[in-house]
């Protein structure tokens, strides 16, 4: 790929001193490579996901894409995703805690629908979306 400008730390790990401290090293496949790891690290330094891929497999980075855009989501309006969420699906609303505050929360607010008192979802927007989040 030519042209392409990164816009997120990388490490180089000659001594495998971080693959060590990481639990990177396969057992049995290699003891001077390190599997290919994806860390999702938050801006106050805790890691929030960690994705492993074995040396022989290439990575998804379209889906490495979709969980930051995920996570980011999920922290900006407080909910929760479902698998496979992309951008404009629905999102899952934290519990209500009881029958009656799911009714009170579904009557107050038209565009949450509740399947039971402890899963509502609500839709936000693509658009939205690509306004917070993806700064579009």
């Amino acid at each position: 790929m030519k042209n392409v400008e990164v816009k997120f730390p990388l490490i180089e790990d000659i001594t495998m001193e971080i693959a060590h401290k990481y639990g990177m090293i396969q057992p049995g496949e290699s003891n001077t490579k390190a599997v290919r790891a994806v860390f999702f690290i938050d801006p106050k330094g805790i890691i929030r996901a960690m994705i492993y891929y074995p040396l022989s497999l290439g990575r998804n980075f379209d889906e490495l894409y979709r969980a930051l855009i995920a996570m980011q989501t999920a922290d900006a309006y407080q909910v929760a995703m479902p698998a496979d969420w992309r951008p404009g699906d629905d999102v899952i609303v934290p519990p209500a805690g009881s029958c009656g505050v799911a009714k009170e929360r579904m009557e107050s607010q038209g565009d949450i629908k509740c399947y039971d008192w402890f899963f509502c979802t609500k839709p936000i927007k693509k658009e939205e979306i690509e306004k917070t989040i993806l700064k579009k």
